[in-house]
């Protein structure tokens, strides 16, 4: 490809040259048939034949590199406790645990480091699991939508929290983790259409993390049935209860960090 190039009234045509970027890498080449020894002081040159110009070419950079131990000096999520040995790809091990001090090599004075409790944390200190952290996140930034009926009196209950997480793919096994507010909150009242009231889901018997639970009142007959608000999760929530309008608020903070 040609391009054009004015000056001083002039076009001049230049080649567009391709940028080529060198790479380094590691090649291992072998022959597959080694050529015949010569005798010392020989002045003879060595006979090569055809065979003797095939070659093994190995890439020793794409060779996959095997995992390496390491003990984490602080609570990585998805991965482990603090003063537990695991074993990683050496690139994530360097960017992402031995170069922000998450982690040190496992090497013999580490381990038993290890052992006399240097890297150990406290057990009330631990997380429940490793997945702990993550699963609360996830539940601080979700809204929990409950579709109660139009037509028929309710009063909410932890199953419904439940069944509402479960639509979410999220399953709670017993009720007992699940904590609703002390006062009631009964219908059909439109005046709850859209608003939140907090619930605190247990974690493992352990964590305990704030969900927002919005009201969204359903009928079965379609000419009943409320016009859809599309993205209503990303709304400003407000609050059933004033006293957890600002929980609500910093929880709406988080979902849009």
């Amino acid at each position: 490809m040609m391009e054009g190039i004015i000056k001083h009234g002039c076009k001049f045509l230049t080649a567009q040259k391709p940028i080529f970027q060198l790479s380094r890498s590691l090649v291992l080449i072998k022959r597959r048939h080694p050529v015949q020894l010569q005798k010392k002081n020989s002045n003879q040159k060595p006979i090569l034949k055809g065979r003797h110009f095939v070659y093994d070419v190995e890439y020793l950079d794409n060779k996959k590199k095997e995992n390496i131990d390491v003990i984490l000096t602080s609570f990585v999520e998805g991965l482990g406790q603090k003063g537990e040995k695991v074993s990683v790809k050496p690139s994530y091990a360097y960017d992402y645990l031995l170069l922000p001090k998450l982690a040190v090599y496992a090497s013999p004075e580490n381990v038993e480091n290890m052992k006399n409790e240097m890297y150990v944390t406290k057990d009330e200190e631990k997380p429940s699991s490793i997945f702990a952290l993550k699963t609360m996140n996830y539940l601080r930034k979700a809204v929990v939508g409950l579709c109660m009926n139009k037509e028929e009196p309710w009063t909410i209950e932890r199953w419904h929290v439940r069944v509402a997480l479960r639509k979410m793919n999220i399953e709670i096994l017993s009720d007992d983790c699940i904590e609703i507010p002390e006062k009631p909150i009964s219908g059909p009242d439109m005046t709850l259409e859209g608003k939140s009231f907090i619930s605190y889901i247990t974690i493992n018997n352990k964590e305990r993390v704030p969900v927002q639970c919005c009201v969204h009142h359903w009928s079965t007959k379609i000419a009943d049935r409320l016009p859809y608000t599309e993205f209503f999760y990303l709304k400003p929530p407000e609050a059933i209860f004033p006293e957890e309008k600002s929980l609500l608020e910093s929880l709406k903070a988080n979902q849009s960090a």
